[in-house]
């Protein structure tokens, strides 16, 4: 079934507008541009208005009435259906605008804790971030110093080769 929300906004529709005088233009221009021959004649014939309009009227072979009464409610119904999507969508953008002024109303006046959320929520990233940098800072010093002491045990142990080589070598001159 219809809610009764859209129920009531057809019927303010409706009665907002005088449907009754546009149906009756657009079959009359309906018809009249099914039968354009009524004013090719009517600009053609010879004589005073009265004799070229019946003279038009005459020359039209069968009217067609059904047809273009057909036509005129299609266009009808088609104006009505955009008319009232134009409306509800009006209707709907006017509302949503209402709701979200009063949203802000609201929040204008409301203790807002969102905010505090969030700085709290910073302020405890912002500690993290500098502890994270100091562990950083110090992982960074540590193997610095490891690398170091890598560098002096092996330049340690160049030395101690070199020793080893030297003496094996007088060891085997002495022996000879």
């Amino acid at each position: 079934m219809i809610e009764k929300k859209t129920l009531k906004s057809m019927f303010d529709f409706i009665e907002d507008e005088n449907q009754t005088s546009t149906f009756i233009l657009i079959y009359i221009f309906t018809w009249c541009a099914w039968h354009n021959q009524l004013f090719s004649h009517f600009i053609t014939a010879e004589g005073d208005f009265l004799t070229r309009l019946s003279t038009a009227f005459s020359t039209m072979g069968e009217n067609q009435f059904i047809l273009v009464l057909f036509f005129s409610c299609i266009i009808f119904l088609i104006r009505l259906a955009f008319k009232y999507f134009s409306y509800r969508s009006r209707e709907f953008a006017n509302s949503t605008d209402d709701s979200f002024e009063n949203l802000r109303e609201d929040q204008k006046f409301a203790k807002n804790s969102d905010i505090a959320n969030v700085m709290d929520a910073l302020t405890k990233t912002k500690e993290l971030l500098a502890e994270s940098k100091a562990r950083e800072k110090d992982a960074i010093d540590d193997k610095n110093e490891t690398i170091k002491k890598l560098l002096n045990l092996q330049n340690e142990l160049d030395e101690a080769k070199a020793d080893i080589a030297v003496l094996t070598k007088s060891q085997q001159a002495t022996a000879k």
